[in-house]
């Protein structure tokens, strides 16, 4: 699955306070990219290039997480909408964003949308069963030196005949 998320639409959703943009954006960015890095996720969020004088949009590349500066003249919400016009598979797409219009005119070209706090949820029941998980493996796990312990009583066991194994 690939995920499209309005950027700003994030951040004014994350942070209600004055840091400069530059900065919550920053927040935003490093607040997916550990994400990404837990639990595999392809996320694109795509933010708005209000200064950009570009034709093209401006890439930035962090494992699982492309950041996406859109060109001279181009909405996220346009960027997003034309990604998912453009895919041969828009039913692997889901577009994070609270944002009405883009989310239903998404799920109207066959793509999923969610809502940030239904993603951010989701997210954190996520997060929960890979901790979990990791927890349950490193409890369930043998060492070397225990599974030798263990053979060696197997194979006394298996020397003495099947009536020593009550």
């Amino acid at each position: 699955m690939k995920y499209y998320i309005d950027g700003y639409n994030l951040l004014f959703q994350l942070f209600h306070c004055d840091k400069k943009l530059e900065i919550q954006r920053n927040l935003v960015i490093d607040f997916l990219k550990e994400s990404c890095l837990h639990l595999d996720l392809n996320i694109e969020v795509v933010f708005d290039g209000h200064k950009s004088e570009s034709p093209m949009p401006n890439r930035d590349y962090f494992d699982h997480l492309d950041v996406i500066y859109t060109p001279k003249n181009q909405t996220a919400d346009d960027y997003i909408l034309e990604q998912i016009f453009l895919s041969k598979t828009p039913s692997k797409i889901t577009v994070i964003s609270s944002d009405k219009h883009l989310t239903k005119t998404a799920k109207s070209m066959n793509s999923s949308a969610m809502s940030l706090t239904g993603f951010l949820n989701w997210l954190k029941n996520q997060e929960k069963k890979a901790l979990q998980k990791k927890v349950f493996d490193e409890e369930f796990s043998d060492t070397s030196k225990n599974i030798k312990r263990l053979k060696k009583i197997f194979e006394e066991k298996l020397e003495g005949g099947v009536e020593d194994w009550d």
